[in-house]
């Protein structure tokens, strides 16, 4: 049974509904989780007490008349890093204040779709603000976060990202990579730099009062059959983003989704933390 008659066999005629999945795993080399997530609202609250949800994968179903008069949705992964635990309370932090800021959203719904990008660079700035001062306080200057999200709303989603956290959607088959890498790797192609990972341009925790928050914000409309998928760097470094792509489609719901990305991560190696989130649009 592919994506579609999943979708026709649970919700029938509904106006595009969201089925969701995520699943958090600490990976083989790490010694503790440093990932957090926006699940609809939910988040760890504690990152490294993530070992069931590595076969526990959380799912929910998101009827599509509510998000479609007005309630917004928000799907999100962070990566934490700075060392010790650091990265955890960057990511936890960035978690956490957007789902303070969803709630709110949610009492007052924003039904002006022009000015739902203005607000995510708030709130991205205003999550840096909060990542870099809470660093400065414990005298950590390399704690920091990345962030990627989905924001559903009135039948458009905008995607919204800073660092190598990714957004994908596959259509049709075919899979789009919607966020933007904040990364030096054009950089270092140029100059014939091979032996490290890019380093981050863009991310959480930067000082405000130095640099210029860029997050990269896009706006698409929703349709039927959509799938995306909003992960940390512990999978895309791990899985080609053909199999990525294979997996999504093939797919018969968004946990089977989880199930299999996280497993292939692993059995690749799993060097770092794996975050999965994903969501089929009905």
């Amino acid at each position: 049974m592919g994506i579609m008659n999943f979708i026709d066999a649970a919700v029938g005629r509904l106006p595009v509904p969201l089925y969701c999945a995520c699943g958090c795993n600490t990976g083989k080399r790490r010694p503790k989780n440093e990932d957090n997530f926006c699940f609809d609202g939910d988040y760890l609250q504690d990152p490294n007490n993530v070992k069931s949800l590595g076969d526990e994968v959380l799912t929910m179903r998101v009827g599509g008349v509510d998000w479609e008069t007005g309630f917004p949705r928000l799907f999100g992964v962070f990566d934490g890093m700075g060392g010790g635990d650091y990265g955890e309370v960057a990511s936890e932090k960035a978690a956490h204040i957007v789902h303070d800021w969803l709630v709110g959203r949610r009492t007052i719904p924003d039904s002006e779709l022009d000015g739902v990008e203005g607000s995510l660079i708030a709130l991205c700035n205003l999550i840096n603000q909060e990542v870099y001062h809470t660093a400065f306080n414990l005298g950590s200057e390399q704690m920091g976060s990345t962030l990627a999200m989905l924001y559903f709303l009135s039948g458009c989603v905008w995607t919204v990202n800073l660092g190598d956290s990714r957004v994908f959607r596959v259509r049709n088959g075919n899979m789009r990579q919607l966020s933007v890498d904040h990364t030096d790797e054009e950089e270092m192609r140029a100059v014939g730099i091979v032996d490290r990972k890019p380093m981050l341009t863009q991310y959480l925790g930067i000082d405000p009062e130095v640099f210029n928050l860029e997050p990269s914000v896009s706006r698409r409309t929703v349709k039927r059959g959509d799938v995306y998928l909003v992960c940390s760097d512990g999978l895309t470094d791990m899985v080609q983003e053909d199999r990525i792509c294979e997996i999504l489609d093939e797919g018969k719901s968004p946990e089977e989704c989880v199930r299999q990305l996280i497993r292939s991560a692993l059995e690749a190696g799993g060097r770092d933390n794996i975050t999965t989130l994903v969501i089929f649009a009905g």
